[in-house]
């Protein structure tokens, strides 16, 4: 997801990447909750048929789903934000925090887009400056990279 914030009075953009989120974090946990409750239901019916084995083998499923749903939501809370001055380039990347800072002058900032040999491959946007490369936007797709790219091209146009 590509999101452009403009500020006219104070001439800053602001971009927000982030990736598509096919679920929201109560939908999956009723998604856990519906196979904890089938394979628990199944595993002691079989307990009460005497497999009583089963048990711990249901335990250890619903616990790796719940983790595997997990990973992939937390995944999903990676976001992005560019923040373009007259002066400055600001990227910010992290998971629900702020992780990783980069400020660059943006008249010594490039933009470039590194296109693979094969179509299969992903574009590849970059950040270059003072011999620093920062790769953003590497979750979006293709069709949204190309929007970013597009808008960044818009945006550079106005700021000079």
């Amino acid at each position: 997801m590509v999101k452009i914030e403009t500020n006219s009075e104070e001439c800053t953009h602001s971009i927000l990447l982030r990736p598509n989120q096919s679920t929201d974090w109560k939908s999956s946990l009723l998604f856990i909750f519906i196979i904890a409750f089938t394979c628990l239901s199944i595993g002691i019916g079989f307990a009460f048929a005497g497999a009583i084995m089963i048990l711990p083998f249901a335990g250890l499923e619903v616990l790796f789903v719940g983790i595997c749903v997990y990973l992939v939501m937390k995944k999903t809370f990676k976001q992005e934000v560019i923040t373009l001055t007259k002066e400055k380039l600001k990227i910010e990347k992290g998971e629900g925090k702020i992780n990783q800072v980069w400020e660059y002058y943006r008249m010594w900032s490039f933009v470039s887009v590194e296109r693979p040999e094969h179509p299969w491959y992903p574009a590849h946007i970059v950040v270059t400056s003072k011999g620093e490369r920062v790769p953003i936007g590497d979750f979006l797709t293709e069709d949204e990279k190309d929007d970013l790219v597009n808008n960044l091209e818009r945006i550079i146009q106005e700021l000079k």
